[in-house]
């Protein structure tokens, strides 16, 4: 059966270590050259031009496991550029300044803040908790799924002089409830495993559990079961049907956070860029799980469908785990 169990999600925002950086461009370099003219050249004026500087310039969802009459089944700096020199005011004796103009202005430093990895992805973690309910001819396994939870923060993508949002973290939790059969459903009641001894298997009943095991393999439980078919069917809700969803839109929220961003002149620090992109960002990280959640619960969990299908390896194997045994009885 589905049901819609979901925890409320805790946006985690965290902010980026600063760490100051500082560029400088080289100087002009200013020389003195003198004229080739004998001696000293002096004009009619009296002026001596005979030294002139120049300058040489540098450029929780649910899904369980289906049983007969328990209803269906499933639950981102920017370096400086380099710097004009300015060649001062220019005096020569007797003449007085010669008008010196700077030829650039210096550019304003970029903020302090960790550097934007382009195309970066997290890798999201998970962690269930598998437990063992009472045992239940009527009540499903199930499976629940929580939100998952974020941490990210503001990076300088240098390029463009532009703050961008960048993940740090994506972890999700679960739990998988397994609600076994009452014993007499078990070829090998105990442990739990399908690994004891096969106690209720006799030389009267071993071919007909051997051909219910094999009938029902990809639907629900016919008289007998196996442990690892609830197993299998649980964990591939979890492992494969869940964790997959997640990830693929995941990459797609990160892909979206690219796009995201605000210039270094409308936020001149990591904290004004922390306030203007973070709740952008969670809006696009929400909507993700969304859309997961969306496409799990999307995904097929009748007879014949791939959790069971994954299931039936469990109830194959014990199948040919009774046919030995019966051959080895001599039955």
């Amino acid at each position: 059966m589905r049901i819609f169990a979901q925890r409320p999600t805790a946006a985690q925002q965290t902010a980026p270590a600063k760490s100051a950086t500082a560029h400088q461009s080289p100087k002009g370099s200013q020389t003195v050259q003198r004229l080739t003219a004998k001696d000293h050249f002096r004009n009619p004026s009296g002026f001596d031009f005979s030294y002139i500087p120049t300058v040489s310039l540098q450029s929780g969802i649910r899904k369980a496991e289906g049983k007969p009459g328990g209803g269906t089944e499933k639950t981102i700096d920017g370096g400086a550029s380099p710097k004009g020199v300015d060649a001062g005011t220019v005096t020569d004796a007797g003449l007085g300044a010669l008008g010196g103009t700077p030829l650039g202005a210096k550019p304003a430093a970029a903020p302090a803040g960790p550097l934007w990895k382009t195309g970066s992805h997290v890798a999201p973690t998970f962690k269930v908790t598998e437990t063992e309910k009472p045992r239940s001819n009527s009540d499903p396994a199930t499976t629940d799924v929580d939100t998952p939870t974020f941490t990210g923060g503001v990076a300088k993508d240098a390029a463009t002089s532009t703050w961008r949002y960048q993940l740090k973290s994506v972890k999700g939790t679960g739990r998988i409830n397994f609600i076994y059969y009452t014993k007499d459903h078990y070829p090998a009641p105990t442990p739990n495993n399908d690994s004891g001894d096969l106690s209720n298997v006799t030389k009267a009943n071993w071919s007909d559990i051997v051909s219910d095991l094999e009938t029902h393999k990809n639907g629900v439980a016919g008289n007998w079961s196996a442990y690892r078919r609830t197993i299998l069917h649980e964990r591939y809700h979890w492992n494969t049907e869940w964790q997959n969803s997640v990830k693929a839109e995941l990459v797609k929220a990160e892909n979206g956070l690219e796009h995201e961003g605000v210039g270094f002149a409308a936020a001149p620090d990591a904290a004004a860029a922390e306030k203007a992109l973070a709740p952008k960002a969670k809006k696009v990280l929400d909507d993700s799980m969304t859309a997961a959640r969306a496409a799990y619960n999307a995904l097929g969990d009748s007879a014949g469908d791939p959790p069971y299908v994954a299931g039936s390896r469990g109830a194959v194997d014990l199948a040919a785990r009774v046919k030995t045994h019966a051959t080895k009885k001599k039955w």
